[in-house]
């Protein structure tokens, strides 16, 4: 991970895309393949809520420096 002050808002927001792609998919998964068990299941349910975390992580750090104005590449 970059130095905070190194981090522009176009690139916190790829980060946050990114983050929410591979969130979705993990959600599309768990219905993708029959014959799981409850707890199989499970996992692959908490794996996808730790990245929807991570996703909505993403998304506040882009927020706070489209705030700061580092959106246009000012500091």
């Amino acid at each position: 991970m970059m130095p905070r002050d190194q981090l522009t808002w176009e690139q916190a927001m790829q980060r946050a895309y990114d983050a929410v792609g591979v969130s979705e998919r993990l959600y599309d998964e768990i219905d993708d393949v029959e014959g799981r068990s409850n707890v199989d299941i499970e996992k692959h349910l908490r794996r996808a809520e730790v990245k929807a975390a991570h996703a909505r992580t993403w998304v506040a750090i882009a927020q706070a420096l489209g705030m700061q104005g580092d959106r246009y590449g000012s500091s």
